[in-house]
């Protein structure tokens, strides 16, 4: 096999990948990742990314497997992310929740304890291991660990948290419990959560929205290429070309053969009047995918 096709189809693997990562189908999308990381070499960008996103889809289908009542099989499939990524806070915090739900906080607090060291402005981690430890009977390191949740993530700054606050100032532990509970279901630092939020407000033109959304995604855990490419297509739509440019570079610095990245940043540059470097861009484009029909149209027109 040529290069090029070799790398047409790795591509390939990992595009499916990304679709049926987006569709919810983690098991297909396990199946394609899992190709893409066997037929590269191990240094490869795209091998990386390849096994982040396997990691990902292992995460993903412990959630579901784990809302259908199939703990032992949920626990599984996270510790096998963990393993493949051992450094990335979110699958810790995941896993921990599984066994929060088989009843076995002490080994949650360990796993939050990691995802907390590893980012320490987690603050779903931090707001979960809070309530751990105030549930334990340990209210005070509960507290101010809940208290640091909520400076970091202001999502958590609701009636419900400081009714809970009042609660424990006034001795009143069992109430205060049932307050941040009710808040432990508040939504607010999810990867997932924010990275749809921010295609949603893309799609209707809110581009400062979709930036806020994309940045707190990031900001849990910043190795998607995905996310920064669509960091980087919000600055381009709130007409900020040098800003989009610099994610859609970073974004290439974990996958150098993301096309849809590439030609952005050829966008980017364009807007910058940086004629030559979106040339550049193009042909690039078209040594990874000969048959780009975008990228052919955009190097003849500039």
């Amino acid at each position: 096999m040529g290069a090029v096709s070799h790398v047409r189809e790795l591509n390939e693997h990992y595009s499916k990948g990304i679709e049926y990562f987006d569709q919810g189908l983690y098991r297909e999308a396990i199946s394609e990742f899992e190709n893409l990381v066997r037929k590269c070499e191990p240094g490869d960008p795209l091998c990386r990314l390849g096994q982040f996103y396997l990691g990902e889809s292992c995460a993903h289908l412990a959630l579901a497997l784990s809302r259908r009542g199939a703990a032992d099989q949920a626990e599984a499939e996270l510790r096998r992310a963990v393993e493949l990524r051992p450094r990335y806070p979110d699958l810790h915090y995941h896993l921990a929740c599984v066994l929060i739900r088989r009843g076995e906080d002490d080994k949650a607090a360990e796993e939050l304890t990691i995802a907390v060291t590893l980012n320490p402005r987690y603050g779903r981690a931090l707001f979960e291991l809070g309530l751990l430890r105030y549930r334990s009977g340990d209210r005070q390191s509960g507290i101010e660990l809940i208290t640091r949740a909520v400076e970091v993530e202001p999502g958590y700054s609701t009636p419900v948290f400081r009714k809970g606050v009042a609660s424990h100032r006034a001795g009143r532990f069992d109430e205060a419990l049932i307050e941040f509970q009710k808040l432990a279901a508040t939504n607010v630092d999810d990867i997932s959560y924010h990275f749809k939020l921010g295609r949603d407000h893309y799609m209707r033109g809110d581009y400062q929205a979709a930036i806020a959304d994309f940045d707190r995604a990031l900001s849990i855990q910043s190795g998607y290429a995905d996310i920064r490419n669509w960091l980087g297509m919000a600055y381009l739509g709130a007409g900020e070309p040098q800003k989009a440019l610099s994610e859609f570079v970073q974004t290439l610095e974990v996958n150098p053969n993301f096309v849809a990245a590439r030609l952005n940043a050829g966008s980017a540059l364009t807007r910058l009047g940086l004629w030559d470097d979106a040339a550049e861009c193009y042909r690039r484009v078209l040594e990874i995918d000969p048959d780009n029909a975008e990228a052919k149209q955009r190097l003849a027109e500039t």
